[in-house]
């Protein structure tokens, strides 16, 4: 190529031109991505090497250098005829690369391409395309631009003249980067869509912190127009939901150049309404790594904050009665004792349940029960401060948290206060009822200094006041713990003592023998259980007794005392001993289990026994409180010939009703009674009552608790016919009964 130049005259001197190009426009090649820093590489070779002496020499490595260029080069002199051009330049236009050599017309090339079919997508013909190509070259501006090849290709294209009047060319193939940026167009097209379609909001801030751009999803969400935000920060734009210290926070983060997600906060409209967005940003840098703002989205989370306002109300609010419950009280509980710490306050606790509320709900049905529940809250709601928090525990219980409030004196009005409200007649649904209150109340710090502690020791102070006659109240005292730890303790040894009973025998039955006053004739005889405990010693039925039916281990006890009883029986009467039945106590509790009946049949039915063998005994106040739970137990009691027998006859909260609707064989008259009849006018005419209400009836009737003659007289004289006591028998061992009354025949005496 160099000789061929040569030939022509001239273009040597073009090496020199060249270097001059590059002395004074080589910085300007910098719109042509990754080529400007060859170009200084090259502009430094040619400087160093270049020699006037050699010019042939010195442009024969000036092309030798442009080769390996990623761009295309290409040089004309002033006739506009090619003085050389790079590999790349002849690959880019291969469809002519064979007219690419030195000495050709730029107007020849521009003709041979046209007619070759490469600018038939430029939709011209020949002389305009020629036309418009030469006038470009010719008179080439200082503007860089591109153009499309027909395969497909994009080029940007710089041309400049030379100090001669030649034209230098570059050629750039830019085919991926305009595919990248069609695909950005897209994609910046699909987000724009996007955004347009979606509620939620694109925004930016400048370095400043003011917001510059807000798309339209804002007036969507919100119905607030971006313009009005534009030019401010967010924390100069009237806000809701977030105290002053929160929103410095975010402020300090931001001006700290960090990241932020769900930055939740509200406004007002203009409607009064509150609206609640949550913010998403991140900042902007520059390429040198200069702050340059943030960016991010927006949402309207109003109806978020609503659903979980309603969740959260699900979770923390009673659905019957409105009020708090446990989780919402353990809540405030923990704020009141921070403000109780801070301002060296007190506060108290009381826990309330409504006495004999399971009457109601068994008797009238859950459904007029929930209502009293309801108006009860209401009640307790009316007598109580704004500050004091009144929640449902459970059930029928209620418990009140009242800060600042310390003074005995003061907490006595008001529990006195509210046994009023609470126990004054309700009408619900057609019904008057009414409902007393049992109170316990605790003291922070001195009665617990946790809710937990402070909720127990209301609760044991509670069950005090019922333990007293209910509808009343209690403070809470040292002592009704050590009973509730004594009592755990009885139940845990009772429950060990039931797994380990038939090897070690720590229980047993002592007989207390009934007779037929007239001829002192045994008749019968009660089973009564003893305990012996390994770990307590012997513990009295008046103390594990009620533990056992408080804790339900009453019905595997009572199953034990139904197998043992009978068995005893029948080994009586394998000895020998007349016949006669034994009195088995059987508990309110076991009364409601399904099994107790299942328990009696088999029982008797192992040992040969008939239903008449064993009376079932149940005191007056079970058969009262349970008899309509209880009835299907005792129907099918009655049904299979067990005879049942009321106990402490008179003592409770009387029905007769109840004598009348189940089979009732006897009556037991208590022996709170018999104890004073012969010195207190009102037992003695209880007693006299009782006998002749028995008698109208046809039941028959025994009394218990005889110790002096003179009781056992006057029980004769009054028609009563069976009794038993320690004046005529104390409890006997299966033994000692046995060898008391070891006779065969029916007539067994003292």
């Amino acid at each position: 190529m160099v000789d061929r130049a040569q030939r022509r005259g001239g273009p040597l001197s073009q090496g020199y031109r060249l270097i001059g190009f590059f002395k004074t426009d080589i910085d300007r090649r910098s719109q042509i991505e990754n080529v400007t820093s060859p170009f200084h590489r090259l502009e430094k070779a040619v400087a160093q090497g270049m020699s006037a002496a050699d010019p042939v020499g010195t442009l024969e490595r000036i092309v030798n250098a442009f080769d390996p260029l990623p761009a295309g080069v290409v040089l004309y002199d002033a006739d506009n005829r090619l003085v050389f051009c790079n590999r790349r330049f002849r690959e880019i236009y291969a469809g002519v690369a064979d007219l690419l050599v030195a000495g050709a017309a730029y107007e020849e090339i521009v003709r041979a391409y046209f007619h070759r079919g490469f600018a038939a997508h430029t939709g011209l013909d020949e002389a305009a395309y020629v036309r418009s190509l030469v006038d470009k070259h010719v008179n080439p501006d200082a503007s860089d631009f591109e153009i499309r090849l027909e395969e497909g290709k994009y080029l940007l294209v710089s041309d400049r003249k030379t100090a001669d009047g030649g034209v230098i060319g570059f050629r750039l193939d830019i085919t991926e980067r305009k595919t990248a940026e069609r695909e950005l167009a897209a994609s910046e097209e699909r987000f724009r869509s996007l955004l347009a379609m979606s509620s939620d909001w694109y925004w930016e801030q400048d370095a400043k912190f003011h917001f510059s751009r807000i798309s339209g999803g804002m007036v969507r969400a919100t119905g607030v127009d971006p313009v009005l935000r534009l030019g401010l920060p967010r924390w100069e734009i009237p806000y809701l939901g977030l105290s002053r210290e929160q929103m410095d926070q975010h402020r300090a983060l931001v001006e700290s150049h960090q990241p932020f997600r769900d930055f939740q906060y509200a406004y007002a409209m203009p409607s009064g309404e509150i609206w609640w967005v949550s913010i998403s940003g991140e900042p902007v840098f520059t390429s040198d790594g200069k702050f340059n703002g943030y960016r991010g989205v927006g949402s309207n989370i109003t109806e978020k904050r609503r659903t979980e306002a309603q969740i959260r109300e699900l979770a923390e609010y009673d659905f019957l009665t409105g009020l708090p419950n446990r989780m919402l009280l353990s809540a405030r509980f923990d704020l009141a004792l921070r403000q109780a710490k801070h301002q060296h306050e007190g506060m108290a606790l009381m826990f309330i349940d409504l006495d004999r509320f399971k009457n109601i709900n068994d008797s009238l049905g859950h459904h007029i029960g929930d209502q009293l529940l309801a108006e009860t809250a209401r009640r307790l709601m009316d007598a109580t401060r704004a500050t004091d928090t009144v929640s449902r525990h459970g059930g029928d219980e209620f418990v009140l948290l009242l800060p600042g409030t310390t003074d005995p004196g003061d907490l006595a009005q008001l529990a006195d206060s509210l046994i009023k409200k609470i126990g004054a007649p309700q009408r619900i649904s057609g019904h008057e009822l009414t409902v007393t209150p049992s109170i316990g109340l605790t003291i922070w710090p001195h009665d617990g200094e946790d809710l937990n502690s402070l909720v127990k020791n209301a609760d044991l102070a509670m069950y005090h006041s019922k333990s007293e006659g209910r509808n009343q109240f209690s403070f809470f005292r040292a002592e009704m713990n050590q009973k509730v730890t004594e009592r755990l303790s009885v139940e845990n040894a009772l429950r060990r003592a039931l797994s380990r009973n038939r090897s070690r025998n720590e229980f047993s039955l002592v007989y207390q023998p009934i007779f037929r006053v007239p001829g002192r004739k045994l008749i019968g005889a009660e089973a009564l259980i003893r305990w012996h405990s390994e770990e307590l010693g012997d513990v009295s039925p008046n103390r594990f007794i009620p533990v056992a039916e408080d804790s339900g281990l009453i019905i595997e006890l009572g199953e034990w005392v139904v197998h043992e009883a009978s068995a005893q029986l029948r080994r009586w009467r394998e000895a020998g001993l007349a016949h006669f039945p034994v009195t088995i106590n059987v508990s309110g509790v076991q009364f409601k289990s399904r099994y107790l009946v299942d328990q009696l049949l088999h029982a008797i039915g192992v040992n040969g026994l008939t239903a008449h063998d064993l009376e079932i005994e149940l005191t007056e106040s079970a058969l009262v409180s349970e008899g309509d739970a209880a009835s299907s137990t005792l129907d099918a009691m009655a049904r299979a010939g067990f005879r049942l027998v009321v106990d402490d006859f008179g003592t409770g909260y009387s029905n007769l009703v109840y004598l009348k609707r189940f089979d009732i064989a006897k009556l037991k008259i208590d022996q709170s009674f018999v104890r004073d009849i012969t010195t207190d006018p009102n037992d003695a005419a209880i007693t006299r009552g009782i006998i002749g209400l028995a008698k109208s009836l046809g039941l028959r009737v025994v009394a218990e608790g005889i110790e002096h003659a003179a009781q056992l007289e006057f029980l004769l004289a009054s028609g009563c016919e069976e009794a038993q006591g320690f004046l005529l028998s104390h409890p006997l061992t299966p033994e000692g009964l046995q060898n008391k009354f070891n006779v065969k025949d029916h007539d067994a005496k003292i």
